[in-house]
């Protein structure tokens, strides 16, 4: 018999993970000592075992993983080997595996807290993932993922659409939060970042927004569903050189193109910048300069590109 701890480490899980897909998933059932603490068995283990290949290593939603581990013809052994790994682990490698089976977890508490409406639950989760990293690397190995797993458990009718807009939305609160907290205060605006007409999804774009504005650059953001005719009339009023558009669904790409033709045509056309899932589904000929998927990496091209468009003003 294991102690949770012993468990963990045999698995490279964490520990909470073993409490949540206990608790959730019912994937093991550990008996107790009279004090209280959990005991694992072999037969526990390679439940786990299976469990972590399949999610961390394969990407299976973890109650889907759970279906399979707990089916009674499933050749959990035949799983594991799947791993093909006949050494142990080195030590960056079972750190790197908890960090997964942590986001794992995370992510699988943020969904069933989402389905269940319960709004604290998605807020601990959140705490938790920002508490324990830096901004940017929570938004890239939980939050991202988390709300892609509720939108998906949406499309399956596993959730109601009102648990995807509620959890959307204590994201959006904490982007706010952290948004606010990074103002530079007196300074003009380097880039505007906002959603073209229709556009909805800005989840990304106030992401970026509030990376771009740890760094130092003064950003102004407009958020979703911003009009052609004031696309046009903030960026001559703001005077920004920079405009960031956010294209994530298909209805996106077109109405992005016309508000970048529309900024062309203005007196001082400024520098456009695309970013999200369908950047790259815009017309090369508009010129717009395509930012990388990571959130680091987009906010360093933005970096360069400003420094490169503000050294002839100085």
């Amino acid at each position: 018999m294991y102690t949770i701890k012993q468990a963990a480490a045999r698995t490279n899980l964490a520990v909470a993970t073993l409490r949540a897909w206990e608790r959730r998933y019912g994937v093991v059932q550990p008996t107790r000592t009279a004090a209280g603490y959990r005991l694992y068995d072999d037969a526990s283990l390679a439940r786990l075992a299976a469990m972590r290949q399949l999610v961390v290593a394969e990407g299976w939603r973890p109650s889907q993983a759970a279906q399979r581990v707990l089916a009674a013809d499933t050749d959990l052994g035949a799983i594991v080997d799947r791993t093909g790994a006949a050494a142990l682990p080195v030590a960056s490698d079972l750190r790197a595996a908890e960090s997964a089976s942590l986001a794992a977890g995370s992510i699988a508490a943020f969904v069933d807290a989402a389905g269940r409406f319960d709004v604290t639950g998605i807020d601990r989760v959140l705490d938790e993932a920002f508490a324990g990293q830096r901004f940017e690397s929570a938004l890239e190995a939980v939050v991202f993922p988390a709300l892609d797993a509720v939108g998906a458990a949406w499309a399956a009718g596993e959730i109601d659409v009102g648990a995807e807009h509620a959890a959307s939305e204590a994201v959006r609160r904490r982007l706010a939060h952290f948004y606010d907290a990074s103002a530079r205060g007196g300074q003009a605006a380097q880039i505007i970042v906002g959603l073209p007409p229709t556009g909805r999804h800005e989840i990304g774009a106030f992401a970026f927004a509030v990376a771009a504005r740890r760094v130092g650059i003064s950003v102004l953001y407009l958020g979703a569903d911003v009009p052609l005719a004031s696309w046009v009339d903030t960026v001559q009023a703001a005077a920004a050189p920079i405009v960031v558009l956010g294209v994530t669904v298909g209805s996106d790409v077109v109405a992005t193109e016309l508000v970048i033709e529309a900024l062309h045509r203005s007196a001082a056309p400024p520098v456009c910048v695309v970013g999200g899932r369908l950047a790259g589904e815009l017309p090369d000929v508009l010129g717009a300069i395509r930012l990388p998927q990571r959130l680091d990496d987009a906010v360093a091209v933005l970096s360069e590109l400003l420094a490169a468009v503000e050294a002839p003003r100085r």
